[in-house]
């Protein structure tokens, strides 16, 4: 008898430091919203996410979380160009104070706004390098996990790869998304699935979240009127 399974999960743990994380362009930027929404599940304190390359979806982050409330800790801002992008990360790396303790910040397409028509040459890496040490500082200082992500592996991001202490990549694979440790030490997850579960379907990482849920006794029942942050 053929049987369906749901898909079950361990996400990998988030250590402090920067952590870079390459996601096969077929699954979009879904598995770093999982990541962050885990991390809010089991953990307390602010998450801050900083978008560069139109990667901050909001309504698919809501969709989800297993409950609105979780959304509460989540503050969310885009850069739409170099010199906005910098700014706000210059800004959140100067207002985290104790009030505003992070425990995790999440930096989206941190390549993506250095690449653009308003800036070019030595400009643009010199202030890509100093996104990626206002990230670090952040990392440093209050010893929490930021997540960073890019738009292309290439010479002009080999900065970001240096500076991370972890590299992860999230693969596609017939059972489900696969994180890896890109040195290849360890493989920290597998998803099981099997009969109608898609590894990109909303429904598949909606049901891997209210698992982590119920594992963390966050609550999931009752969806509640929070709304994501956008500054």
């Amino acid at each position: 008898m053929h049987t369906s399974r749901r898909p079950t999960a361990d996400l990998p743990a988030l250590e402090p430091g920067v952590t870079l994380v390459d996601v096969d362009d077929d699954l979009g930027v879904t598995p770093v919203q999982a990541l962050l929404l885990d991390h809010v599940l089991g953990g307390d304190g602010w998450v801050y996410w900083v978008d560069g390359a139109n990667r901050a979806n909001t309504t698919r982050l809501r969709e989800l979380a297993p409950a609105d409330r979780v959304l509460d800790r989540i503050d969310v801002a885009r850069g739409f160009t170099a010199h906005q992008h910098t700014s706000l990360l210059n800004r959140l790396a100067g207002r985290l104070d104790t009030r505003d303790q992070p425990s995790l910040v999440v930096a989206t397409g941190l390549d993506g706004m250095y690449r653009g028509a308003d800036i070019e040459g030595e400009l643009a890496t010199q202030m890509f390098i100093h996104a990626i040490a206002s990230l670090a500082r952040i990392a440093r200082i209050h010893d929490v996990p930021v997540v960073v992500t890019r738009c292309r592996e290439d010479e002009f991001s080999r900065p970001l790869r240096r500076a991370a202490g972890t590299h992860l990549q999230c693969r596609a694979t017939p059972l489900g998304p696969r994180f890896e440790d890109a040195a290849g030490d360890m493989e920290t997850l597998v998803y099981h699935t099997d009969d109608g579960w898609m590894q990109t379907t909303l429904a598949y990482w909606q049901e891997v979240l209210k698992h982590r849920a119920r594992m963390y006794k966050a609550p999931t029942l009752e969806r509640t009127a929070g709304v994501v942050g956008v500054q």
